[in-house]
């Protein structure tokens, strides 16, 4: 029996509660699979918007803050931000219930600041992303509890190889 990591566990749960498309999935997981590695846990995937208005894919970890965007035209996908959550600075965000989104600001090592507007599916996933941020950046220690998604189990193994081969492919 073939047993999925850590990273296909939950990644793929965390963009079922974001309701990615499978085709924007396809597109960003190998670039986010390479940042993130196998062993570390997915706590949100979201859409967003950066500078520019690309379109692009935000997902934080227990480690780190990754972001990759879209080119409009070809559709390829390349890294925009790829961060240990120790080396963002001056990190804020604002809920707003009202767009059910997040306004977030970092600030990298490198001293560039990212505005990006984080689209989000409801107002539960709204709060999610809120309390994972709450987690990774205002407790000395925090622990960014894993994505858990009630359809989760409902997905069969099948299912979920076809989405690891799929991405691997």
């Amino acid at each position: 029996m073939e047993t999925l990591d850590t990273f296909s566990c939950t990644f793929l749960p965390a963009t079922v509660l974001a309701k990615l498309s499978p085709v924007t999935v396809r597109r960003h997981v190998q670039m986010l699979r390479g940042c993130a590695g196998d062993r570390d846990s997915v706590a949100v995937v979201a859409r967003c918007t950066t500078r520019a208005a690309r379109s692009s894919v935000l997902m934080l970890t227990r480690n780190r803050l990754v972001v990759t965007t879209e080119s409009p035209l070809l559709r390829r996908v390349s890294l925009h931000l790829n961060a240990d959550l120790h080396q963002l600075a001056d990190v804020t965000w604002t809920p707003e219930p009202g767009r059910t989104g997040i306004q977030l600001g970092v600030t990298a090592i490198d001293g560039v600041r990212e505005n990006m507007w984080v689209r989000l599916a409801d107002k539960s996933e709204m709060w999610r992303l809120d309390e994972a941020l709450k987690q990774a950046f205002r407790t000395p220690w925090g622990q960014i509890a894993a994505a858990v998604s009630p359809v989760a189990p409902a997905l069969t193994r099948a299912a979920l190889r076809f989405a690891v081969s799929s991405a691997a492919a």
